[in-house]
């Protein structure tokens, strides 16, 4: 199973990544006065239930004193409630195969619980208001993504396993380059002048 924790600032804290955000969105003219609600958080795929995932949101991945936690299956319901004034929600999550350290160093956390998961990935998550729909994509791709490395989801999770790569078998081909002539033909070969190139 595939389960989200997203970890909210909690009653009465300030939502600083919100406010930054709001703040940028204004400085590049995009809307003066953007609703923000902002998140941060977890998927975390494994044979675990509800308990399991509800002792690392509280005892791992959250400060309770500061933060609220909202646990669920991805794709649940509850995890697409809107705060009120938010029209869409955001998720900003690190693109396949891209390094992920601070979920990595969860993995390892749970494990020290006597949990294990199957993999862990980390989520940014933005609950946004008062935006025309069709700048949208601009609001992503300048504030809230950096396009080389984060792939941006609006609205509700879809998947239901993360994709944690495959295998990966190193093969050495050696390319004699000095044998080449300048239309790639083979030419006469040179003693020792070769190009190792991993592929």
């Amino acid at each position: 199973m595939l389960w989200e924790v997203d970890i909210f600032a909690a009653s009465g804290q300030p939502d600083l990544g919100a406010a930054g955000v709001a703040a940028a969105a204004a400085e590049l003219h995009l809307v003066s006065d953007l609703a923000v609600t902002s998140a941060r958080g977890y998927l975390i795929q494994g044979n675990l239930d509800r308990n399991q995932v509800m002792r690392i949101a509280d005892e791992l991945l959250s400060d309770r004193v500061v933060e609220r936690t909202v646990v669920a299956p991805v794709g649940d319901a509850q995890l697409m409630q809107l705060p009120d004034g938010r029209t869409h929600w955001i998720h900003v999550l690190p693109k396949p195969g891209v390094m992920d350290p601070v979920a990595q160093s969860a993995m390892g956390a749970i494990a020290d619980f006597g949990i294990r998961a199957e993999a862990v990935r980390t989520l940014k998550k933005y609950a946004v208001g008062r935006m025309p729909v069709e700048r949208l994509p601009l609001l992503c791709s300048k504030v809230l993504a950096n396009d080389a490395i984060e792939q941006v989801i609006v609205g509700p999770l879809s998947f239901e396993r993360l994709q944690v790569g495959s295998p990966y078998e190193f093969r050495l081909q050696t390319v004699p380059i000095r044998a080449m002539d300048r239309r790639g033909a083979r030419a006469i070969e040179p003693r020792g002048a070769t190009l190792s190139v991993a592929g």
